[in-house]
């Protein structure tokens, strides 16, 4: 069975186009809306995971709470949430959802009570023209820029660490945060720094309960959360730069023989740089050598050569795999 990063990533994106569909009905800031829709939209948001008081929801309540908070969260977007929030504010607060690559982003802004789907009209997008207002003032704000600029160091961050060693607490990545946002206009927002973290990564719970942030080409995170030896991850950056680079020397020169091995030959619906990528992160698994062979196979238009074989093995073989670094000693 093909568990590489695409066929993941695909399923991911296809799960996620699915549920966005289901996500119509009234916004949280629409006058047609009632306490019932309240209920509902607190049940589909991230407030639901953070609050552990079981009680009733006003629409009231609600619209205080995103409006309070609204120009804290504007700053602990990803990437990806932030540019949609700038399309919408511009557009004047609706515009079609057409590029997979932007569902997980309309979701999460669906999540944050500020958007709402709008199936009626093949999965447009709405948001409400009070918090269009306030994004376009906002985004003139200095401290704005200041806070985006550190949320966008500690994603890389963590990225890199992710590429190092698969899997990381997510806690690492919120008290980094917490540190480097005081006085800042993001300063002790805990649950916008765990909101920031389930939009930007894949996540799962070790055994312990414990919040982990998963590459996104791992193809088992529950079994690889819960085993006897979870991964660890630190937020050294000096640190990880150097791992990151030592790792580069090795893979780089792997990476680009079997590129150029297999230059040309991929089927039209792969390319070579997703096969490539596919086959390193398999090789960070562990993952069997006849596994690696099939996926090399199913993506070029002939029978893999000699060299490509010895290709392969080479990456099987030399690309330090992610259950045997140990990043607990960059904490």
């Amino acid at each position: 069975m093909d568990r590489t990063l695409s066929v993941l990533r695909a399923s991911r994106l296809e799960a996620c186009g699915k549920e966005l569909a289901g996500l119509g009905g009234f916004g949280l800031f629409d006058p047609e809306a009632t306490d019932a829709d309240a209920e509902r939209l607190f049940e589909q948001s991230y407030y639901k995971e953070e609050d552990h008081e079981v009680r009733l929801h006003s629409l009231e309540e609600l619209r205080m709470r995103v409006l309070s908070q609204f120009p804290a969260e504007m700053g602990l977007l990803n990437q990806d949430e932030f540019t949609l929030l700038l399309k919408l504010s511009l557009f004047g607060g609706e515009m079609p959802v057409f590029d997979w690559n932007d569902l997980p982003a309309a979701r999460s802004l669906v999540y944050r009570m500020w958007c709402r789907i709008r199936p009626e009209k093949g999965n447009w997008i709405h948001m409400p023209r009070q918090l269009c207002v306030s994004a376009l003032m906002m985004l003139a704000s200095e401290e704005l820029k200041t806070v985006r600029d550190v949320v966008g160091e500690i994603i890389d961050t963590a990225d890199n660490t992710l590429y190092l060693a698969g899997m990381m607490p997510a806690e690492v990545v919120a008290k980094d945060m917490g540190f480097r946002l005081q006085e800042s206009l993001a300063a002790d927002k805990p649950e916008l720094y765990t909101r920031l973290i389930r939009s930007s990564f894949v996540t799962t719970l070790n055994r312990d309960g414990r919040l982990m942030i998963v590459h996104p080409g791992l193809a088992e995170p529950v079994a690889a959360a819960r085993s006897p030896h979870p991964f660890g991850g630190g937020m050294d950056q000096e640190a990880l730069s150097e791992l990151y680079n030592s790792l580069m020397d090795v893979e780089d020169p792997l990476y680009d023989r079997m590129m150029g091995l297999i230059q040309g030959l991929c089927r039209q619906e792969t390319g070579e740089e997703d096969t490539v990528e596919d086959l390193i992160l398999l090789a960070k698994q562990d993952a069997p050598l006849e596994e690696m062979k099939e996926v090399l196979a199913s993506r070029i238009i002939c029978l893999p050569t000699e060299e490509m074989i010895s290709a392969l093995k080479d990456l099987h073989d030399w690309i330090p795999k992610w259950n045997t670094l140990n990043m607990e000693r960059l904490q």
